[in-house]
């Protein structure tokens, strides 16, 4: 099926809502190697309704980069919510719906793995990722998220940021939404026998049947993919809701033009509020248009204009 060029392209970020930026950045900077850039004063409100909120919002932000930079490659955008505060997660059953899970390619996977443990953290035995569909390490950072580590060498220096999992109500409904907003399918559902060691360290070595199928955008499928994984324990809990909840929420994609990629979503997939546009004071920019969407997961993904022209070096 031909993808439009109209609709999403590539990854621009991917949301992380934090009890702490400090804990977060002891981790995905000084553990993984990432740049933490442009962290946006608490003090300075912004107008609520862009993500939902009645009146003004509070929080401090950090981007952090890979070594490919932020016109190259997805960034993780780390939000420290004041007011409204943090909507905690005390749920730790990896099988939830939602995004659950980030993978990083690195160079060293064991010299990585001995850093990390170093650190204090738990980090589980080698498994198949359902991610990467490599050999990977698993580990929780402090707001549940579950990093699939994988060795990929290469010249670059810290870790890459290199894709997603989101677990699915319905599989097979999630892709056909994200195809819906300009996903190619590399991998079909597919039934697929998963341990819950594969999901979260120490989760076990019982096997389950889920259905597992893998999308891409166009621009970056070389590099960012998502993994979609349909558990039969999904069904039984909640669908996040709220933009402040924590953990991984909202991913955010590049299209050329965000009305007319809002006009060529089909009448079945969501639309969680008309294209807005959101003011970026203190940056190079002035502000983005954005509009937000939201997958049969309770997953917000978000249309941001930003012409192809922002990256051509």
């Amino acid at each position: 099926m031909t993808v439009s060029e109209d609709l999403a392209r590539r990854f621009l970020h991917v949301n992380l809502n934090c009890e702490s930026l400090d804990a977060t950045e002891a981790l995905y900077a000084k553990q993984l190697g990432l740049s933490a850039r442009m962290r946006t004063d608490p003090e300075v409100p912004t107008d609520g309704a862009i993500l939902g909120f009645a009146g003004e919002t509070y929080g401090a932000t950090t981007f952090f980069y890979d070594a490919r930079g932020g016109r190259t490659a997805c960034s993780l955008e780390a939000i420290e919510w004041r007011t409204p505060p943090l909507k905690s997660d005390r749920n730790s059953d990896p099988a939830r719906p939602g995004i659950r899970s980030a993978l990083f390619t690195v160079n060293d996977l064991a010299e990585t793995v001995t850093w990390l443990r170093e650190a204090g953290f738990d980090v589980g035995e080698p498994v198949t990722g359902l991610i990467s569909d490599s050999s990977s390490v698993l580990v929780v950072d402090g707001d549940g998220v579950v990093l699939e580590l994988a060795e990929v060498p290469g010249e670059l220096p810290g870790s890459l940021f290199a894709g997603i999992r989101i677990l699915a109500v319905d599989a097979s409904a999630t892709v056909k939404f994200l195809s819906a907003i300009g996903f190619e399918v590399l991998q079909e559902p597919t039934v697929v026998q998963i341990t819950g060691d594969q999901l979260a360290p120490g989760g076990g070595s019982d096997r389950v049947q889920c259905v597992v199928a893998r999308v891409a955008l166009p621009e970056d499928k070389s590099q960012f993919s998502v993994a979609v994984v349909q558990h039969p324990d999904t069904r039984k809990h909640p669908l996040p809701e709220g933009g402040n909840s924590q953990g991984l929420f909202r991913c955010a994609m590049r299209v050329e033009d965000v009305r007319k990629a809002w006009s060529l979503v089909p009448d079945s997939v969501e639309r969680q509020r008309e294209p807005i546009w959101c003011p970026l004071p203190g940056t190079p920019i002035d502000g983005l248009c954005v509009a937000f969407l939201r997958s049969p997961d309770g997953v917000v993904l978000e249309f941001v204009e930003r012409p192809l022209k922002h990256f051509k070096r």
